[in-house]
């Protein structure tokens, strides 16, 4: 990340790409920096790459000598900081949802609890979220009481005991 962007400066310092080749390229890279965030596990390291080559290359898109044909910084600044809020925003809700425990599936079942339809000793039936299933236990467990999933093997559910 950081070589990316001192690559990019270097060839504007040798003058081998114009400013505005320059500029353009490091907010393309500012583009890569913030999409892999959202791949990459870098802890926002890359965003802040990122925000930094946004900056800079906002900076060298349009050198002028008169004043009026540059942009102005009360430009660069704020729209530099809405642009790197919403690409943060987006690679945080996207490690957020990564994250989340699965809600369906066999997956979603372990840790839901239910209600003991018949007598399980090893085996029985348990009601959970409105559906009957096979389960198996290590435990006796009697009819009516609350069990908890603890896994799932062959399209059976293993519960325990609630406590």
């Amino acid at each position: 990340m950081v070589g990316g962007i001192f690559l990019i400066l270097a060839f504007y310092a040798l003058q081998v790409l114009p400013v505005n080749y320059a500029g353009l390229a490091l907010i393309l890279f500012a583009i890569i920096l913030f999409i892999a965030e959202i791949k990459v596990v870098s802890h926002g390291l890359l965003a802040v790459g990122g925000v930094i080559s946004l900056l800079l290359g906002s900076l060298m898109l349009f050198q002028s000598p008169a004043e009026y044909m540059r942009i102005s910084l009360s430009v660069i600044i704020p729209a530099v900081l809405v642009t790197s809020a919403f690409f943060i925003f987006a690679a945080t809700m996207a490690i957020r949802a990564r994250l989340t425990k699965p809600t369906t599936g066999m997956e979603g079942l372990v840790g839901e609890t239910g209600t003991a339809s018949t007598p399980i000793a090893p085996e029985g039936k348990v009601a959970i979220h409105g559906e009957i299933w096979d389960v198996v236990s290590d435990q006796n467990i009697e009819r009516g009481e609350k069990v908890q999933v603890s896994g799932v093997v062959n399209l059976k559910l293993k519960v325990k005991k609630n406590e």
